[in-house]
Formats: structure tokens, sequence, C-alpha cells
């Protein structure tokens, strides 16, 4: 058993990286022939451009990678008549490919792993540097809702945990109690630290001639704690959200009444979708010849790279219309990768 593990594994992670580098080296290529010009002067930030230009393509390229890998393997195998000998032996079907199936398991989870990280924000930061020549750029005003208070910030300083003239707005049954005013903020250890700002506190009942308002000045001063700075950028510039942060910012919003279809179809993006290669590769498997003497294995080689790409093609299609509101998330995004681990988990419990 191990000797056909190493065997098969060998021949898959082969064409696997082979075309998982060719395809990243394609894409970058063609990326910077088209942008070459737009690049800053900086050699440093030409060289972080390429690196996270690779990343931002992993989401496309790894799932046709693990398909088309899984592909031209079986075709050697069939070709050179190593497929039909493993039968021959008594190795099962299901065993064939096992193996190749779990490799594709493992490399999607790596890539969700990923997803965890500053990884996810790769697409972001190659824009910021082919657009504005700055790895983190600042972003616009954004007025947000967080509990009971509104709040107003001027500048985000995305990457720096800052942002500058920050207004906390305190209500409570949609009267104002009262408001922080702060020039700069930090935050640190799950609070927003206010530095150099007032605090004005609202009379609870307007009489003529009674105490008004009551103005006090802070050097610092704690508030919005659990408010991340990463959910607050995302907002602000209409980023990415890697899968914790696009969590905390679901369980957040849903608790201010907030609309978070948007947030789901981002999780629902970096967790299921990355699963559709190795189910259809499951799939496929059973549909191949076990011999080439009857067949024309370059073109049933040419027709499952095709059904690849239409299949990645129409899953695309599904997540665009979620995004765009014309079907719930759940249905464009979590149901097709549902029914192709359903189809793909009948096919090898009727080949056991």
């Amino acid at each position: 058993m191990w000797i056909f593990f190493r065997f098969i594994s060998e021949i898959y992670l082969k064409n696997f990286f082979i075309i998982f580098l060719s395809l990243i080296g394609f894409y970058c290529g063609i990326d910077l022939l088209l942008n070459f010009k737009d690049l800053p002067q900086s050699v440093n930030l030409q060289l972080l451009y390429v690196v996270f230009l690779a990343c931002s393509a992993v989401p496309y390229i790894l799932p046709l990678s693990i398909v088309f890998a899984f592909v031209l393997s079986l075709i050697s195998m069939i070709r050179t008549n190593e497929l039909v000998s493993f039968y021959a032996l008594g190795i099962s079907k299901n065993l064939v490919v096992i193996f190749p199936f779990l490799w594709a398991l493992f490399f999607c989870c790596v890539y969700i792993g990923l997803n965890f990280t500053s990884f996810a924000y790769a697409n972001d930061y190659k824009k910021n540097i082919l657009k504005n020549g700055v790895l983190n750029k600042q972003s616009g005003e954004v007025f947000l809702k967080f509990n009971n208070d509104f709040v107003y910030i001027s500048k985000i300083n995305n990457g720096q945990d800052s942002v500058q003239n920050i207004k906390i707005f305190d209500l409570n049954n949609s009267t104002l109690n009262s408001f922080f005013e702060a020039k700069k903020a930090t935050f640190k250890d799950g609070n927003w630290i206010l530095k150099e700002g007032n605090l004005t506190i609202l009379p609870k009942e307007y009489i003529l001639g009674a105490k008004g308002l009551d103005i006090q000045d802070f050097k610092e001063l704690g508030a919005l704690e659990g408010f991340k700075p990463k959910i607050i950028e995302s907002v602000a510039s209409n980023s990415s959200y890697s899968i914790l942060d696009a969590w905390e910012s679901l369980r957040l919003f849903k608790n201010q009444n907030i609309s978070i279809e948007t947030l789901k179809i981002n999780l629902y993006k970096l967790i299921f979708m990355p699963f559709f290669a190795p189910f259809l590769m499951l799939i496929m498997y059973y549909y191949f010849p076990v011999i080439s003497r009857f067949f024309n294995l370059a073109f049933v080689a040419f027709v499952a790279f095709v059904m690849t790409l239409l299949s990645w093609g129409f899953l695309f299609l599904l997540s665009r219309l979620s995004e765009n509101g014309v079907i719930i998330s759940e249905i464009g995004i979590v149901l097709p990768i549902v029914l192709l681990g359903f189809f793909g988990s009948m096919k090898f419990y009727k080949n056991r």
C-alpha cells in the first residue's frame, strides 16, 4: 500500500505543481504586460506587486490545477496501461482515486487556512500598489453603527490600526445622550483609545435656566470595545475579508440589524468554493476509460478540460448572481458544492 501511495502521489503531485506554477507564471506575465507602465518606479513595490499578484491568482488557478493535474495523471496511466494493471492486481477503483482526492482536499484546506491570514487581502494590496503607489492607502469618510453608537470617521489609516477625526454619538431610543470627538484614535487591546478630544453630555430635560451642555476634555479615553480596525477598513473601502474578519463582521452586523448578505457571500466563497475541484475530480474519474485501445485519449482529455472550465465558469456565474442579489447565496454558492459532494459520494459508494 505504501508503494502504491508513493507511486500515484508522485505522478499526481508532479503534474499538479507543474500546472499550478505554469498557470501562476502565465497569469502574472499577462498582467505585467498589461499594467507594467502603471507600476510605481520603486523596485520594492514592483516585487511586492508580483508577489501579491501571484497570491491573488490562487483562488482562480488552484481549483483548475487540482482537476487538470488529475486528468493528466489519469491519461498518463491509461496510455501506459498502468491503470488496467492496477485493476488486474486487485486494487479497487476507489483506491486508485482516493489518494489524489485526499491530496486535493489537503490543498483546499491549506488554501482555506491561508484565508484566515493577511493572504486574503493580497488582491487589495495589489490594487493599492497599482493605483496609488503604496501598500496601504488611507480610506475616506465612513459612517457606521455599533451597538447604540453611531461612529463617524474622517480618515482611516489602513494597516496601522488608527483613524483620524473620529466622532461617536451615543443614542438611546433615538435620543442623543452624548457624543465623543477626538483628533485621532488607536486600536489597542480590543479597545479604541481616543486621544486629544472632548466628551459632550446633553441634558436629559431641556429646561430654561437649568444646566445645559456638559463639555469635558480628555487626553485618552477607551471606547468601542471589540470594534476591530479591519472591519472598519473593509466597510470603508469595500475590500476583501479574511475568514476570521468576515465571521466577526457577520456576528457584529447581525446584532446591529444591518444587511449581512455581502458578508455571507464572502464567507461562503472562501470556505465552500475551493471544494468544487476535489468533488468534480472524483465524479469525472468514474467516466474515464480503463484502456486506450478503443478511445482517443487526446479527445477524452480535451472533453475533460472543457467540462472543468464550463463547470468552474458556471459556479463563478452563480456566485456573481448571488453578489448582485439575483439569487440567494445559499443557492448560488453552497448548494452547487453540496450537490457535487453528494453526487461524488454516491459514485464512490456505488464503486466500493
